[in-house]
């Protein structure tokens, strides 16, 4: 059976400062993963790492190496080391196929999970992106120096789109940015569970901080519904708040629901058991996802919601109201 569980911490931080860890609530006890049952068959390995459960059989490339390094992406976590990887082109646009297929399935049900490499295309570093030559769209300085002039990403704008289809259920968000908002995502599905700029109610953790209990039961009753789990630029290296694609991973192998999906460029402890994994930039996979669903990125409608947002929040202020499990379900 594999390891991928096994060798998790339980910690919580936020996704660009690493502290001290803490004790968060202890996840439930995972169970064994029967693949075979839901793949049809004794699937490869290193298939399975390089493409998922569903995708280990397509006779699939693996990705390439775009930038190799022996640094540790987040020393002292449940991380490899941070090198980066793509899918050849063709490959992606196939993975992407699938996903839409699996999205579509999925509907409201489905949980978005995003991490620090959903935001750096817009400016903000992050922690992880450490090999020489990284493809990392911060690297390239296109910062605007003020967290508050930040623009949301295509990636943002995407997800933002696809909500407005009535494909999410809910957007747990480990950032602190408020670019979802900007995008135009409503506040009312949106779980900052480590905190945000401008909200005094929901202040950015450090490691030495504990969860907000109202936002973690909310985050634990999206973990026994979602059908579907995409994560998004997300390390996946220990957090309380990874229990979500944990669920919807371990629900998989009870042939409920389409599983977990990653997309990002580094591996992850959680690969083996993701039932699609891509390889590519969250903005690059996002909008060839937004072109199979067949949706404008931006959405002109979402979009006016999203500068509203903003006019509505001067500095990003907005404090986060005390919310339950049934909020919204």
């Amino acid at each position: 059976s594999s390891s991928w569980w096994n060798t998790r911490p339980v910690q919580v931080m936020t996704e660009v400062m690493p502290e001290s860890p803490v004790d968060p609530v202890a996840p439930p006890a995972p169970i064994e993963v029967e693949r075979v049952e839901r793949v049809g068959g004794a699937a490869d390995p290193e298939m399975v790492r390089w493409h998922g459960m569903v995708g280990a059989s397509a006779g699939w490339a693996p990705p390439r190496v775009v930038a190799r390094t022996e640094a540790d992406a987040r020393p002292g976590y449940a991380a490899y080391d941070a090198s980066e990887y793509l899918d050849d082109p063709e490959v992606l646009q196939a993975k992407v196929k699938l996903l839409a297929e699996m999205w579509l399935r999925g509907g409201r049900d489905t949980v978005v999970y995003t991490g620090a490499g959903l935001s750096t295309a817009s400016g903000i570093g992050d922690y992880a992106s450490k090999a020489g030559g990284s493809i990392a769209p911060h690297k390239k300085g296109t910062s605007t120096g003020s967290r508050l002039e930040l623009q949301p990403t295509v990636a943002h704008h995407a997800l933002a789109a696809i909500e407005e289809k009535g494909l999410i259920g809910n957007w747990v968000q480990q950032n602190h940015d408020r670019l979802a908002q900007k995008a135009g995502f409503p506040q009312a599905k949106l779980n900052e569970i480590h905190g945000a700029w401008g909200d005094t109610k929901n202040m950015v953790k450090m490691m030495d901080d504990t969860l907000r209990s109202d936002l973690l039961e909310w985050l634990v009753a999206w973990s026994a519904r979602a059908r579907l789990c995409v994560t998004l630029g997300t390390s996946l290296c220990g957090m309380t708040s990874d229990e979500i694609p944990r669920a919807a991973a371990e629900r998989f192998a009870l042939a409920e629901g389409d599983g977990l999906v990653i997309i990002g460029l580094q591996r992850t402890f959680y690969d083996e058991a993701a039932s699609l994994r891509i390889w590519g930039l969250c903005d690059d996979v996002m909008k060839l996802l937004a072109k199979e669903l067949r949706l404008k990125v931006p959405d002109p409608k979402v979009q006016r919601r999203g500068e509203e947002w903003v006019r509505s929040h001067p500095r990003l202020t907005y404090n986060t109201p005390v919310r339950s499990a049934r909020d919204p379900m």
